[in-house]
């Protein structure tokens, strides 16, 4: 006579499975949330820099524009200063220029000063790069100030002249022109800074 199958085998899994399976996907889950916020934040992180270096970028080709087509024969067309902020570079240049590029504007008439230089933004402890517009025959008039890259912490310009052959950190002579402009500049939590090195027809202003 044949015996009766067992009708006690195991139908289901134990608490302790069950538990131990939530947790092993639990940890799979975690695993996967933390991958994909890194990527996340590292997307975001390049994102952000290729934008900053790019809005970098454009201000600099717009400078490089202006610097390589000043007036010409024309003293004063080139100055530079070194100032600090709180111990960090921001030094500021200055140029005559047409309204246009350099203006940012094409209703502007006649001669106009342009300096680029920091300000500081509102309530912040970093700055704002603009330009501060002028006509350079009449200072009392009413300045224009053009805000171009934001969140900057510091700018560093450097001349370099070619009777020298060294770097300055300002520029002076209001007959010549150097041969390079060298633009650093550091944007807000960044340590190593956007750099582009100009270079400047080989003009010489004529003494007047």
């Amino acid at each position: 006579m044949c015996c009766a199958p067992n009708k006690r085998g195991r139908a289901a899994f134990t608490l302790l499975e069950v538990m131990l399976a939530v947790m092993v996907m639990a940890l799979i889950a975690l695993a996967i949330y933390r991958f994909v916020v890194t990527d996340l934040q590292a997307i975001k992180i390049s994102i952000q820099d290729t934008s900053e270096k790019g809005a970098a970028e454009a201000m600099v080709a717009v400078l490089r524009e202006e610097l390589c087509n000043l007036p010409a024969g024309q003293p004063d067309a080139l100055l530079g200063e070194a100032h600090k902020f709180n111990d960090k570079a921001s030094d500021r240049v200055e140029w005559l220029t047409q309204a246009g590029n350099g203006l940012f504007t094409r209703a502007a008439d006649g001669q106009w000063k342009a300096t680029l230089l920091l300000r500081p933004q509102d309530k912040t402890n970093t700055y704002t790069l603009g330009l501060l517009r002028q006509l350079p025959a009449n200072s009392n008039r009413e300045q224009h100030w053009l805000p171009l890259l934001s969140n900057v912490d510091a700018i560093e310009i450097r001349y370099f002249d070619p009777r020298l052959n060294a770097w300055l950190d300002k520029w002076s002579d209001s007959q010549s022109l150097p041969s390079l402009v060298r633009v650093r500049i550091w944007r807000t939590n960044q340590t190593v800074p956007y750099e582009s090195v100009i270079e400047l027809p080989p003009t010489r202003l004529p003494v007047s």
